[in-house]
């Protein structure tokens, strides 16, 4: 009986072993687990802070092309309330062109008028200074004819007895 509670006792040892041993194993495994986990975690970590890093360079990016967004929108706003300003003032300028254009063109048409009426005159004046001219020449005809009837003598008149 010895034997038997010997046998049964070195069976229990090599039973309680066996699981020692399965369970040094899973605990050597777990630990293994363990480690890969811890070092995936850190990894994981190192990352995230890589990440984190860069998220908050492209925000630093982000927020300098906002400004610089801003700033040309700022920019745009005021060249255009310039141009603006240049289309007004051009605008005015074109009008008072306009008005100019027409005032003159309204002199220029008064002008021809003058010019069409001082040559009607001019007309009438040279048909005058031809009539005069005309008269002029039959007085001289008829001036010439007085003197030569006076310069001719005249027969004395002679008495009757």
């Amino acid at each position: 009986m010895r034997n038997l509670i010997l046998g049964i006792l070195v069976a229990a040892v090599a039973i309680l072993g066996f699981f020692a041993y399965q369970s040094s194993q899973q605990g050597n495994a777990l630990q293994a687990d363990l480690t890969a986990r811890t070092d995936a975690v850190t990894a994981l970590e190192a990352e995230k802070t890589t990440l984190t890093e860069e998220v908050a360079r492209l925000q630093a990016q982000v927020d300098d092309a906002v400004k610089a967004a801003a700033d040309a929108a700022t920019a745009v706003q005021s060249d255009t309330a310039a141009l603006t300003e240049q289309v007004a003032a051009l605008t005015g300028t074109v009008a008072t062109l306009e008005a100019d254009k027409a005032a003159l063109t309204d002199q220029v048409s008064a002008l021809e008028g003058e010019k069409s009426a001082l040559s009607d005159q001019l007309a009438a004046v040279g048909a005058e200074r031809a009539a005069l001219a005309d008269q002029a020449a039959a007085l001289q005809a008829q001036i010439e004819e007085m003197a030569a009837a006076a310069a001719t003598p005249v027969p004395e008149a002679t008495t009757n007895p």
